[in-house]
């Protein structure tokens, strides 16, 4: 299969579960998890613009395969320890760092490292079970994953059936909460490996353009997160992505030319700060 249409098929499914998940209207009410965390149940009425830019919504894999065009190495240690799932323990960390390890699977996948994608695999699979969002979870993953090791358009493909799953659940259950919570995390790890990469790299023109190319999706994700107005566990994640927004005007991105080393390093500290308070 071609790695554009294996994309494109992974952004209609995403962006479909996503954009259903959060356009289904209701009551307004909240809900306790297991641990005692509230998380909300308001359902939110979005407008067809708005449905729209959720249609376009850039998935993790896109993030992962600009990097590789641009050569850009694949370093486990950026990614979210595996070892940390075990540590969520509210509906909310839950969300969050299943989006998270999200972005941290499509990284692994598309550079083809097979043990990473295994830790990742089982993580998100934990996380979407531990929110009552996983989907059949097929207990051959690992062996497919094996058996794709050298052919990553099929690993990809794998993936791709995999993550779907759980996003089918998410528009067919209305979980429109835990949506927005997973596409934040996704969004803020794709961003914190990408200005990480950009800082080591020799030539970072590419890596810095395809950053660049996500100030539109963070205007997206703020909008979307904006409609929960003071929600207490909305809030505060889109008071964090709001940190982010100096990265897009102030270090140089959007100047199509290589950034300096301490453009690249203040960007990192402001990534790398948002994702720390997700991940802690």
């Amino acid at each position: 299969m071609n790695v554009l249409k294996v994309l494109r098929c992974l952004n209609l499914v995403l962006a479909l579960a996503f954009m259903q998940a959060c356009s289904n209207p209701g009551n307004n009410s909240a809900a306790t998890d297991e641990s005692g965390s509230d998380i909300i149940k308001q359902e939110v009425i979005l407008s067809p613009e708005t449905q729209d830019m959720l249609n376009r919504f850039p998935t993790p894999f896109e993030a992962a395969m600009m990097l590789q065009a641009a050569k850009a190495p694949y370093i486990f240690s950026l990614t979210n320890d595996p070892a940390n799932v075990n540590r969520y323990f509210t509906a909310r960390t839950k969300a969050l760092n299943l989006g998270i390890y999200t972005s941290d699977l499509a990284y692994s996948t598309t550079y083809q490292r097979i043990s990473e994608t295994d830790k990742f695999l089982f993580c998100t699979e934990k996380l979407a079970s531990d929110l009552g969002i996983a989907g059949v979870f097929d207990k051959t993953l690992l062996e497919k994953a094996e058996a794709y090791k050298n052919n990553r358009d099929s690993l990809v493909a794998m993936v791709i059936r995999f993550l779907g799953e759980t996003s089918d659940f998410l528009r067919r259950n209305n979980r429109n909460e835990v949506a927005v919570l997973v596409a934040a995390g996704a969004f803020v790890e794709g961003m914190y490996i990408t200005s990480s990469l950009c800082q080591l790299a020799a030539d970072n023109s590419p890596i810095a353009a395809g950053m660049y190319a996500h100030k539109e999706s963070l205007d997206k994700l703020l909008r979307i997160l904006g409609e929960y107005g003071n929600d207490s566990n909305i809030k505060p994640v889109a008071d964090e992505l709001a940190k982010l927004k100096p990265v897009f005007t102030d270090y140089g991105l959007g100047s199509g030319k290589p950034i300096s080393g301490r453009q690249a390093a203040g960007i990192l500290t402001i990534t790398g700060a948002v994702r720390a308070n997700m991940i802690k």
